[in-house]
């Protein structure tokens, strides 16, 4: 699944082919992805002009004047810019056409993603936003914050910072890199960190999440960026995939455990 990193690094290709033009029109080739689309979505569209995209967990938001068009890539959606005389893609599932010349794709072969039109700002009032937590590269998620949340919780760290109502956008990948860089084990009880713990978290999780963006993210499974590149994220890993692979600190081997029917990868020595 696409998470924060790659998610952003969508939105950095997209925005500067979206800004400031109009929406001809689009296609829908489904009625239904994840939730059925609206019936009414194309002429909802026809004509409005794009004021920006911006990103809240792993929504993407394109919006204008009187619109709102809310994409999630689910587990295998990508989004692309793509030519007038470019073919479409096996799964390319809708389409919205530019003034400019461009079009943007999504292609979703498994059909988890999600979109959906509004008039109103999703983050006022849809129940998908009201319970997420703060952005992890925001100032609200810090040391104090984290401290705070992981009180009297008994479960595993890596859990919690993959919960979405506590921090958005961690997901499997940059729980385990931000962990490592930590040094917390990924099973240690979240009521057991000390202030510590949680200052070298949270920072590692920003840093970590900075450092996927700048690389344009992960291309784990079919995971492209919106030219169609794959992301450098992936040969940076210190222990996400390396089971039984010498630690790049201390050369013992990266270990795998399940903590919630998700693979973990750790360093006995390196993590406590």
């Amino acid at each position: 699944m696409p998470e924060l990193p790659e998610v952003q690094t969508t939105i950095d290709g997209i925005r500067p082919y979206l800004v400031d033009k109009k929406i001809l029109n689009c296609n829908i080739s489904v009625k239904k992805l994840r939730w059925k689309i609206d019936k009414d979505i194309c002429k909802n569209l026809a004509n409005a002009k794009i004021i920006d995209v911006s990103r809240r967990a792993k929504y993407i938001i394109i919006y204008g004047k009187e619109f709102f068009l809310t994409i999630h890539l689910g587990m295998t959606g990508t989004l692309r810019i793509a030519q007038e005389n470019d073919i479409k893609k096996k799964h390319d599932h809708f389409e919205l056409r530019l003034n400019s010349g461009y079009m943007l794709r999504f292609n979703d072969p498994r059909k988890f993603g999600m979109i959906f039109f509004s008039k109103e700002s999703p983050l006022k009032d849809n129940r998908l936003f009201l319970s997420l937590g703060p952005e992890p590269l925001s100032e609200d998620f810090n040391s104090d914050y984290l401290f705070k949340k992981s009180r009297k919780r008994n479960i595993a760290i890596k859990n919690l910072i993959m919960n979405a109502n506590i921090v958005v956008g961690v997901g499997n990948i940059y729980a385990s890199e931000a962990l490592f860089l930590a040094k917390i084990r990924p099973q240690k009880v979240s009521k057991k960190l000390t202030k510590k713990n949680c200052e070298d978290l949270s920072k590692s999780v920003k840093k970590v999440l900075r450092r996927a963006i700048k690389k344009g993210g992960s291309s784990i499974n079919d995971y492209i960026n919106a030219d169609g590149k794959s992301g450098y994220f992936q040969y940076d890993f210190k222990v996400y995939g390396r089971t039984s692979l010498p630690c790049h600190n201390c050369q013992s081997d990266i270990l795998q455990i399940k903590i919630n029917q998700r693979s973990s990868f750790y360093c006995k020595n390196c993590q406590k």
